[in-house]
């Protein structure tokens, strides 16, 4: 991972634009280098104008100066996500502004909003647990893009209720102060997640952090990203070929027996028309928000037909022969009839760090799957294309000030302790009887009964009555100890509680929101209020 201050972001930065020299592609009529530096002037207009809707914005008066600088790139779903998540939006700020270039976090409102209640921590200590607290109503599953408020009295209450539910643990997370700046927000931008996510890119401005951000759906109307995906539907084949060939590789590499795992595979499929194949984006009409599968069939004259094999069908003059402007064209119109063609995980970050990007910065997860998108550009173009950060980070909550005893308490070790002790009062009882000399005759028989059954060689005919003998025997002895069984049960119990409680309140999956301003910016090294990391 490039860390602030050790200069190996700006080598990194380097070592990108090498390799983005060496991708001699021709997109269309432009080569690679073209489309790049018409694709950053638009992202960077177009994030300076979504971000200016919400939050101060200052343009450079030199846009070629702007566009030639460094851009660090990163993105996330705009869901109320952990605070390791967050930590890459400062590493954003702080790697910008060690090259003295400029940061973008992208929302990734083409995912699916599949659930709208998060866990929170309640109760004591002792016996805390988690409780789904809703922050609106549930409905048809829906990516983020097309997801407004359904219940705004649920929304507008969220953050009062779940910070009376934390404060036993948490008596002031940044929750209870922070959430009329998202119902505000989602009031203003008609969107669920993008209310989230501007409220919290407000937040990190009051933190001090200068970034842009820009959603994915708006990334994707620009014309220059719509070339770049005509030239990918024009290749389907090879990028469907391409796909499965570094998913097959990535299974081979970690042997990684499942077909479904880290994805699927792009499927192929026929009907009257002939071969369907699929390619990696997401189709939904403005009717129908369900996402679903896209398949392509490049068997018609002068173009491909893209369906999603249910209700959509839809044909584009998109060939490799085809002028650029008729992809811009076809995919416009697309958008104009409320029909979305939006990119899967892997084209996203492919886009991204094709045509944006001098540096990607992912976390733990994305990085990963990264590796899949690296082996498909290798696939696509002969050559490697540039390579990606890593950011992540662990925070949970800070109950040690509240709870002292919470810090030198670990029930897991201790309930381990106490099975392993039950286990050996089963198999070995003998050891936790009184001092041999002090122990009834009988008792002693047994034990001496016991160990000539362990010295005796367990043979064909000997082994199930040797079996049989000795767990008699381990079962007379057991009964001798029915209370101190008995009293470690009852600290199984106990301690059972006690690590589910300490699982839950260690858990670093918690919102962001969920904690207190001073814990956040010690965590995003933001203690000194400037925004440098």
């Amino acid at each position: 991972m490039p860390a602030a201050g050790t200069g190996s972001i700006e080598a990194l930065v380097d070592n990108n634009r090498l390799l983005r020299a060496a991708l001699d592609v021709r997109i269309g009529d432009m080569r690679l280098w073209e489309l790049v530096a018409a694709t950053r002037r638009e992202v960077l207009m177009v994030a300076a104008e979504y971000t200016g809707h919400y939050r101060d914005v200052i343009r450079p008066a030199d846009v070629a100066d702007w566009i030639a600088r460094p851009i660090i790139m990163g993105g996330h779903q705009p869901e109320l996500f952990h605070p390791g998540v967050w930590l890459k939006n400062a590493a954003l700020d702080a790697y910008a502004r060690q090259v003295g270039g400029t940061a973008l976090n992208l929302v990734v409102d083409t995912d699916r909003c599949s659930r709208v209640t998060v866990p929170v921590p309640v109760g004591t200590p002792e016996a805390a647990h988690m409780e789904e607290v809703a922050f609106d109503a549930f409905t048809v599953e829906a990516a983020w893009e097309e997801r407004p408020v359904i219940d705004l009295e649920c929304f507008a209450s969220f953050g009062d209720r779940a910070s009376r539910l934390l404060a036993p643990l948490v008596p002031r997370p940044i929750l209870r102060a922070w959430w009329p700046l998202a119902v505000a927000r989602a009031k203003a931008s008609h969107r669920l997640g993008l209310g989230i996510a501007q409220a919290r890119h407000v937040l990190e401005e009051r933190f001090g952090l200068d970034t842009l951000e820009l959603p994915v759906s708006e990334m994707m109307r620009l014309p220059t990203v719509m070339v770049f995906v005509g030239w990918l539907l024009a290749h389907a084949r090879r990028l469907h070929d391409a796909y499965n060939e570094a998913l097959a590789e990535h299974r081979r590499a970690r042997r990684i027996r499942g077909h479904g795992r880290p994805m699927p595979d792009l499927a192929v499929r026929h009907d009257s028309a002939g071969e369907w194949i699929e390619v990696p984006w997401w189709m939904w009409s403005r009717e129908d928000p369900r996402r679903r599968r896209v398949f392509a069939n490049m068997s018609m004259p002068g173009g491909l037909a893209l369906s999603d094999m249910e209700t959509l069908r839809i044909e584009l003059p998109i060939t490799p022969d085809t002028s650029p402007s008729k992809w811009i064209d076809a995919l416009s119109r697309m958008e104009e009839h409320a029909i979305r063609l939006r990119p899967r995980a892997i084209v996203t970050t492919l886009v991204s760090r094709l045509l944006v990007a001098d540096v990607f910065v992912h976390g733990i997860g994305g990085a990963a799957y990264d590796a899949i998108t690296d082996d498909v550009v290798r696939r696509l173009v002969g050559s490697d294309p540039p390579r990606h950060a890593v950011v992540s980070g662990t925070l949970r909550l800070p109950l040690a000030e509240s709870f002292p005893e919470l810090e030198a308490a670990n029930p897991a070790s201790s309930l381990a302790s106490v099975r392993a002790m039950l286990r050996d009062l089963r198999y070995h009882p003998e050891r936790h009887l009184e001092p041999h000399a002090s122990q009834p005759e009988g008792v002693r028989d047994l034990i001496a009964a016991k160990r000539r059954w362990i010295d005796t060689h367990p043979t064909a005919t000997l082994a199930r009555r040797r079996c049989h003998e000795i767990r008699g025997i381990n079962e007379r002895l057991a009964a001798l100890l029915d209370g101190e069984q008995a009293a470690l049960e009852r600290r199984v119990a106990t301690l059972t509680e006690g690590a589910r409680a300490s699982a839950v309140l260690r858990s670093r999956e918690l919102p962001w929101c969920f904690f207190p301003e001073k814990t956040l910016k010690s965590f995003l090294l933001l203690e000194n209020g400037t925004g440098e990391t």
